[in-house]
C-alpha cells in the first residue's frame, strides 16, 4: 500500500517515513532497489551496445562481473542522489522559513527515489552510451517518454514531502518546491 500511495501522490507515504520505526528498512530497501535498477539496466543496455569499456570488449567481460560492478556504482549513484536531493531541500525548507529538521528530510527523500525510476532506463542509456559515440540507441524513444513521467511525479511528491515534514503552509511548501526544481534544473542544463 505505500508503494500504491507514493505513485498516487498522497501524504502518507512521507508521514510513515517521519513516524515509523520501520522507515529506515524501507529507506534502505528505496536507496539499494534504486541502484541496482539503475546498474543492472546500465549493464544491459553496456551488453546491447557492445561498445568498449576501457579499451575491453563488452562481450569479453563475464555477465556477472559486469552487472555486479555496475549495480555497486548504482548503488553508489543513488546514495548521492539521495544526500544531494536531501540537502538541496532542506536549503530550500530553510530559505522559505521552514524549520529544516534534516534528519526527516533525510528519510523521506529516500521515499522519493521511487517517483524518480521511470527516468532511470533514460539515465542509464545515456551512461552505457557514453563509450559508444554514434552507437544507435535501442529503445531511445520509448525511455526518453519515460523520463517525463518522473519529474511529473516527483515535483509533487516533493510537495507531498515538504508539507508532512516541515510543517509548511501550501504557499511557502509550492515556493520551496519551485526554488528546489528550479535549482536542479538550472544545474542539470548548465552541465
Amino acid at each position: 500500500m505505500l508503494l500504491v500511495d507514493l505513485f498516487l501522490l498522497r501524504e502518507t507515504p512521507y508521514r510513515h517515513a517521519a513516524e515509523s520505526p520501520r522507515a529506515p528498512l524501507w529507506m534502505a530497501a528505496f536507496v539499494l532497489g534504486t541502484g541496482t535498477l539503475y546498474g543492472g539496466l546500465v549493464a544491459w543496455f553496456q551488453r546491447l551496445l557492445d561498445a568498449p569499456l576501457q579499451g575491453v570488449a563488452v562481450a569479453d567481460i563475464p555477465w556477472k562481473l559486469l552487472l555486479g560492478g555496475n549495480v555497486i556504482s548504482g548503488v553508489l549513484a543513488a546514495l548521492v542522489f539521495h544526500g544531494g536531493v536531501t540537502l538541496i531541500v532542506w536549503l530550500m525548507t530553510r530559505g522559505v522559513g521552514g524549520p529544516g529538521r534534516l534528519g526527516l528530510l533525510y528519510r523521506a527523500t529516500a521515499y522519493l527515489l521511487v517517483l524518480g525510476a521511470p527516468a532511470l532506463p533514460r539515465l542509464a542509456l545515456e551512461s552505457a552510451a557514453a563509450g559508444a559515440p554514434g552507437a544507435e540507441l535501442p529503445f531511445a524513444a520509448l525511455v526518453s517518454a519515460l523520463a517525463w513521467i518522473s519529474p511529473a511525479l516527483l515535483l509533487p511528491g516533493l510537495y507531498r514531502l515538504v508539507r508532512a515534514t516541515q510543517g509548511l503552509g501550501p504557499g511557502r511548501s509550492a515556493l520551496a518546491v519551485f526554488l528546489a526544481g528550479f535549482f536542479v534544473f538550472a544545474v542539470a542544463f548548465a552541465v
